[in-house]
């Protein structure tokens, strides 16, 4: 289906009053006297009031998404009824707008309407904190940022577009989401991906087929690790930000071991940036967008502020709770039942074992049946004792 250009909608807004089926709205103007408008890949937003003074965002298509209405009236389902803090409430409204296209057929289109979300993106509010040098903000930012992915996740549903410019922060500082074209539930399970999001914080691998609650693990960690980053070097952002990202490319991703960010995020003195530094790098090289450890990423993100870490029982935690990083190019999946030899083996470790290497092995042989939970508890406590 083809449809109008932002042009047509420009026009169409100009007589608002006689144009919208149901809504009654007023747009915004510029000194021009025309609609004040933001332009996207898929649709223009026009900022609008209502009969009641209410600010609102009116979202036009300007181009053919798949089953758009059973996608928008799955999320507008989602973001009514889940009460998450972080989604912004909406509405499909089919064959809302009468249109008079210079290219598509004239007649009424379907819009979205939602309440216009003031604030500034994470984007600018990172320009900001990294050039005033404001290191708490930006620790601030991260464990927020942390917090919003942990809330996707548990309710089993992605963005398919995380980047900085499709978060806002509201006067109340609050994390908000936008732009829903890409968004993955449950319900929409077998549908294909309708954009594959910002190159710059997209796994390279990423086509169509990818449509699932794992979407966005890789631009999760992408954001979590630039984050972190800037936390302790801000000045990274004006030696790497182009305005479509924040630090990383897709340069990075397609050769990590060549780029120089790799490589100066591998020197830092905090643990956390090196490790998901490593586990970045070694899922650019995955034939898989999943990234198993991304919980225990996040979880320990959501708790860290300004100082860097350089070791203490909580990395210790974390490295048991998160594994090796395990991402490897056509890595073959490990058995998940173990040989039945294998069960009458006794679990050794080595002295010369690392407390990280020995809780990762006991850990591995819970998980494999070799020994009893009483056993690891009792062999985790000694561990412990003497770290």
């Amino acid at each position: 289906m083809t449809f109008p250009v932002l042009a047509d909608y420009k026009a169409a807004l100009s007589n608002a009053k006689a144009r919208f089926a149901t809504l009654q709205v007023t747009p915004f103007k510029d000194a021009r006297g025309h609609p004040q408008f933001l332009a996207g890949n898929f649709a223009g937003v026009f900022r609008v009031t209502d009969s009641e003074g209410s600010l609102l965002a009116i979202k036009c298509f300007i181009r053919d998404l798949p089953d758009l209405e059973r996608r928008y009236q799955a999320i507008a389902g989602f973001v009514g009824a889940s009460g998450s803090p972080y989604v912004v409430p909406l509405r499909f409204h089919r064959d809302e707008l009468y249109v008079t296209s210079s290219i598509a057929k004239h007649g009424e289109y379907p819009v979205i309407s939602m309440p216009w979300v003031p604030g500034r993106t994470i984007g600018a509010l990172v320009q900001t904190l990294c050039d005033s040098d404001k290191r708490g903000g930006i620790a601030g930012l991260s464990r927020a940022w942390a917090r919003l992915c942990l809330d996707l996740l548990n309710r089993g549903v992605a963005h398919g577009d995380l980047k900085h410019d499709n978060i806002l922060i509201g006067p109340d500082g609050r994390l908000k989401l936008i732009d829903y074209d890409s968004m993955y539930l449950p319900e929409l399970s077998g549908l294909p991906c309708t954009l594959l999001g910002s190159i710059n914080f997209q796994h390279p691998e990423r086509n169509e087929t990818h449509f699932d609650a794992t979407l966005d693990h890789f631009s999760m960690l992408v954001m979590q690790l630039s984050l972190r980053a800037l936390v302790f070097k801000p000045g990274l952002l004006k030696h790497c930000h182009s305005g479509e990202n924040l630090i990383f490319t897709r340069s990075d991703f397609l050769n990590p071991h060549g780029s120089e960010l790799f490589q100066r995020l591998s020197a830092f003195d905090d643990l956390y940036v090196r490790d998901w530094a490593a586990r970045l790098a070694l899922a650019c090289g995955s034939n898989s967008i999943r990234i198993p450890s991304i919980k225990a990423i996040l979880s320990a993100a959501a708790g860290l502020d300004m100082s860097p870490v350089t070791g203490g029982l909580r990395w210790l935690l974390y490295r048991v709770s998160s594994g090796a990083p395990n991402i490897t190019p056509n890595a073959r999946p490990k058995p998940a039942v173990p040989i039945p030899s294998d069960r009458s083996k006794p679990v050794v470790a080595s002295r010369g074992d690392d407390p990280i290497n020995r809780l990762r092995k006991l850990k591995t042989a819970l998980d494999e049946g070799l020994i009893s939970q009483a056993d690891y508890d009792g062999q985790k406590a000694k561990i412990m004792e003497n770290f």
